[in-house]
């Protein structure tokens, strides 16, 4: 099972379990997140959607390049944009959206987690849009909603950065709403929720309308995928090429 969705008292938890990879994206987990939200924006009990990763260790380290690596053409842009439409709908999902980080969150993982409304991380969380270390952008829309949601000139270092960060830096540029104890990580995320799945649902639905419309925008919209078609310019260069070689090898 390379993911799951459970239900605790109106919060729809989307767990994606491969903790042996990180909690890597491949294919069967873009399946399963498609299904989840599906499933979650239908369902009335359903107030809050949140998404985290099996295990103690990763929240989500990205694509998975045992399956995305090796990819080339059009097949790399397809794979991006098909997990960017995911995130773009993810990011104009009809009620909230968490990312509940409970360990490392590398490169698309941080894509990931922004397309989310709220940000918690676990203490002693590393945080890193690694992508300009591998020879590319943000192929998943990650740079658009960055710049979006972080004062311009604080984005932009995280992008050019391109290294792992304390979830308190983190925490510091805006990106982290909350920095929620270890030991009691589970008890704290849902205390931080469930005022949220008291709400009913029609007040729920009716402030995230308003928040997605600058999403929902053309330009918007247009500047997000733009984004990804620049990353799959990138995917096949040879510095991006030479930066997989040692990760490849592994596999």
């Amino acid at each position: 099972m390379e993911a799951m969705l459970e239900h605790h008292d109106g919060i729809a938890l989307f767990t994606i379990c491969r903790p042996e990879k990180r909690n890597a994206i491949n294919f069967a987990v873009m399946g399963a997140l498609e299904e989840a939200m599906e499933q979650a924006a239908a369902d009335p009990q359903v107030k809050v959607f949140a998404i985290t990763g099996a295990g103690s260790e990763a929240f989500c380290s990205g694509g998975d390049l045992s399956e995305f690596g090796h990819l080339r053409g059009t097949e790399a842009r397809q794979m991006l944009m098909r997990m960017g439409e995911l995130l773009y709908r993810l990011l104009t999902f009809p009620k909230p959206t968490a990312a509940l980080v409970n360990g490392t969150a590398m490169g698309g993982g941080c894509e990931l987690a922004t397309a989310c409304d709220f940000r918690f991380a676990k203490e002693g969380s590393r945080i890193g849009f690694v992508q300009g270390r591998l020879g590319i952008t943000t192929g998943w829309g990650g740079a658009s909603m960055l710049f979006a949601k972080l004062p311009y000139g604080r984005a932009l270092d995280v992008l050019l950065r391109a290294e792992p960060m304390t979830a308190e830096a983190m925490e510091a540029c805006g990106w982290v709403d909350a920095i929620l104890p270890a030991e009691h990580w589970h008890e704290q995320w849902r205390e931080r929720l469930a005022p949220y799945a008291e709400r009913s649902l029609s007040v729920l639905q009716a402030y995230k309308a308003a928040a997605g419309e600058k999403w929902r925008t053309a330009w918007f919209r247009e500047q997000f995928f733009a984004e990804i078609a620049r990353c799959a310019e990138l995917w096949g260069s040879a510095e991006h090429e030479q930066a997989l070689r040692p990760f490849l090898c592994k596999k």
